[in-house]
């Protein structure tokens, strides 16, 4: 559980383990082990955790999502291993669910499973095609990703820390889902077992660096083995993510940055579209 550990998170934090450690009721043992992922942890809570001896807790220096799911997996001593970030739930026999389905085929290395987005309308189900998923996994995400932070298990002697090698900072789920899809024997199942919190707080895929941060991510993304129409679908979103992040810097008065944006966003494929930035940019600048 990679957590930036923030007092005003802290409830959700505790939520979050409260749902993981229900789990024993389902006649397993889990193992909580915690990161504490960058200096802004709040030290009241950082204790409380190390108190706990029911969960493990590890600390890193720098927040870095990546790393701290790398730090975690090297520390994993248990059959099988999962994420959760710290704002979700896992629901009631989740991890049962997911056990059955890997010892059911002993040579499918990971397990997704279907979940819920929660905002303030409701819960919507993720995936309403789960058959497509576990027919065509990477094309599937064509229409949307179907791995939710949380909604997975793997084999810990099947699936090293390898798995989050050259994971991106941002869209890791979609990289993630990627990486499982076209290097291992993986299940999807239909059953929800999670709850993803679309509107947290604080929440890092609502920030300013989780924007600019897409082109970047895309880019990570696109040195994976894919198959050429999956490749160009991810390749037409780096000329949006750009366009998004000029017009981000453009608001804010950051001339120079969104022209440089601007001009990469023409240069990728699709990037045609957006032209029409070019004379807010121009009075923009002469303005400036």
């Amino acid at each position: 559980m990679p957590t930036r550990a923030l007092r005003e998170r802290g409830e959700l934090l505790r939520r979050a383990l409260d749902s993981v450690l229900a789990q024993q009721e389902e006649g397993f043992q889990v193992v909580p082990l915690v990161i504490v992922n960058g200096p802004a942890a709040d030290p009241a809570l950082t204790r409380e955790l190390r108190a706990d001896p029911r969960v493990r807790v590890a600390t890193r220096d720098q927040p870095d999502l990546p790393a701290a799911l790398r730090a975690g997996r090297d520390q994993v001593d248990t059959p099988y291993f999962a994420e959760l970030d710290d704002d979700d739930l896992l629901l009631p026999g989740a991890l049962a669910a997911r056990v059955e389905a890997l010892e059911e085929r002993p040579g499918c290395h990971a397990v997704v499973t279907n979940g819920f987005r929660r905002d303030s309308a409701g819960d919507t189900l993720n995936t309403p095609d789960a058959a497509m998923v576990q027919q065509e996994p990477i094309r599937a995400l064509l229409k949307g990703n179907w791995l939710l932070p949380g909604s997975w298990l793997c084999r810990t002697d099947a699936v090293g820390p390898e798995l989050f090698q050259g994971m991106p900072k941002y869209l890791e789920c979609t990289w993630l889902a990627l990486k499982l899809a076209s290097g291992y024997p993986m299940r999807f199942l239909e059953r929800p077992t999670v709850v993803w919190h679309v509107d947290t707080p604080l929440s890092v895929s609502q920030s300013r660096d989780y924007l600019l941060g897409q082109a970047a991510a895309l880019g990570r993304i696109l040195e994976l083995d894919l198959p050429n129409e999956v490749r160009a679908s991810y390749r037409g979103r780096v000329a949006y993510a750009c366009h998004a992040a000029a017009c981000l810097l453009l608001k804010e008065g950051c001339v120079k940055q969104a022209w440089g944006w601007h001009l990469r966003s023409l240069k990728e494929p699709g990037g045609w579209r957006y032209v029409p930035l070019t004379r807010g940019l121009v009075q923009a600048w002469w303005g400036a």
